[in-house]
């Protein structure tokens, strides 16, 4: 390890401490809280809403985790267990409190899990605003309306609003037709310049999270350098193609390859092997990382630049690809899914501590593979690189036989078997549909609307885990197309 390292890594130490915290530390649950709940929750009621590809989080039964409170609904779940074995005994005492009303709002227990709102907490009852019947000036209200969902796809995968002659033309349509000529403009729109450029990038911003100051783009100098410490328009050309033809979107966690972009037609391609730095005046760019050890989106140059930094254990890699290709930020008490053993506090952060632990059971296990990444290295293409030694040289209780990665359960033993692994899970396909879903409609769905959206979810394999399709169902949900 070269000493540029050593000392990048010491400087960061304090800074790296902060961003743990901020990413899988903070309001983590004390001893008397259950990490292991949620998953044995969605044991129990895998028809429950947020089981279907997620957990449901601690605030099902908590007020608070760090100072542990419970809610109505957990103090009635607590009184029911009554000291019996927490593992064995939930599912029965979960079953023991359906027919009650813990938080007092007239709906029952099971019939608020059945609904997806919280039986703990009364403001969360879901009482939907009646929809107004009949006819306005220009649309069918309270039901699906072909001309309204035209006008809102045309907006959205098209960039404009349709002309007046557009939509004189499809209301003058029959049911069928009109249908038809929504999907038949819809597929025109996926293929145009806008979706495929602006629409796809900003879909992807969440999770690139550029910053020009430091990417491709930079006009920042130092001492004759360019300021660029990654480049994410590898990032952005990977999501666009992945995300268009209806193409696999898996490979968004196991693309082996990079795209690049033609400057005259704009058509993408894949290209293979690593890409040197292109601007010998920056202090990186390209794509350094031999194509064996790539997991596509996750293990980008500019994903990890900006993630790990000078991270010894990189939870902040781990936690950002939990949460912008899973769906579950750890920070919220999502998806935890605790590992017995952990956290074993590998490079003495304190994370151990009760206050932590419940958060780090489950994040750290998932960070163990991404810390043979490298992250910010000031010596030009070593930034996103991998080295089986780094593990050890920044960490000096570090032992490889000991530090198995997990998710969902399942053994990792590289960030490629992660990717693969997170790809082909329900979290995946429910948090790509999310992605679409939030998009298409500028919210989540409503509870009313919980089994329409999974039914989309449970669809993608089907349709080949196609953006494209995936779209189109969106857009024929009544959701979607009900002003």
């Amino acid at each position: 390890m070269g000493e540029h390292r050593i000392e990048a890594t010491k400087w960061a130490r304090g800074w790296t401490s902060a961003v743990i915290l901020a990413t899988g530390g903070l309001g983590a649950g004390v001893a008397q809280a259950k990490p292991v709940a949620p998953r044995l929750f969605c044991d129990a009621y895998p028809e429950h809403p947020e089981c279907n590809g997620a957990l449901v989080t601690c605030e099902t039964c908590h007020a608070s985790t760090d100072p542990v409170a419970w809610n109505p609904y957990g103090l009635a779940l607590l009184t029911a267990l009554a000291g019996d074995d927490f593992d064995a005994g939930l599912a029965a005492a979960l079953r023991s409190i359906e027919d009650a009303d813990s938080d007092g709002d007239g709906a029952t227990n099971l019939d608020e899990l059945q609904l997806g709102t919280n039986p703990g907490r009364a403001e969360s009852l879901w009482n939907p605003i009646p929809t107004p019947v009949g006819s306005s000036d220009h649309y069918e209200l309270g039901e699906y309306d072909v001309a309204f969902a035209y006008r809102r796809a045309m907006v959205l995968y098209c960039g404009r609003s349709p002309s007046y002659d557009d939509l004189v033309g499809i209301r003058e349509l029959d049911d069928d037709a009109a249908a038809a000529r929504l999907h038949d403009d819809l597929a025109a729109c996926l293929d145009a310049p806008y979706w495929r450029t602006t629409g796809l990038r900003e879909l992807a911003d969440p999770k690139v999270k550029p910053i020009k100051s430091v990417g491709a783009d930079t006009t920042v100098i130092i001492q004759d350098f360019k300021v660029v410490l990654a480049d994410y328009h590898w990032d952005y050309r990977l999501w666009r193609y992945l995300m268009a033809d209806d193409r696999d979107m898996r490979a968004l966690l196991t693309a082996q390859y990079h795209v690049v972009e033609d400057p005259q037609t704009g058509l993408l391609s894949p290209v293979e092997g690593t890409i040197p730095r292109p601007d010998p005046l920056a202090i990186d760019g390209g794509q350094p990382l031999e194509p064996e050890h790539r997991a596509g989106m996750l293990t980008t140059q500019w994903f990890l630049m900006s993630n790990t930094m000078f991270s010894e254990l990189p939870r902040t890699t781990a936690a950002q690809a939990y949460r912008a290709y899973l769906g579950m930020d750890i920070s919220k008490h999502e998806g935890i899914w605790p590992v017995a053993g952990e956290p074993a506090d590998v490079d003495d952060r304190g994370v151990a501590a009760p206050a932590c632990a419940q958060c780090h059971s489950t994040l750290d296990p998932l960070a163990y593979v991404f810390a043979s990444y490298e992250g910010i290295i000031l010596e030009g293409g070593k930034t996103g690189t991998w080295d089986p030694e780094r593990p050890a040289a920044l960490i000096p209780s570090w032992d490889d036989a000991l530090r198995d990665s997990t998710l969902f359960g399942q053994t990792v033993g590289s960030v490629v078997d992660w990717g693969r692994a997170a790809a082909d899970s329900p979290a995946f396909a429910r948090s790509m549909t999310m992605t679409l879903y939030t998009h298409a409609l500028g919210r989540g769905p409503t509870p009313d609307e919980a089994a329409a959206f999974g039914e989309l979810v449970d669809t993608l394999a089907a349709d080949d885990y196609s953006a494209n399709r995936l779209i189109h169902r969106i857009v024929d949900t009544e959701g979607f197309g009900t002003p």
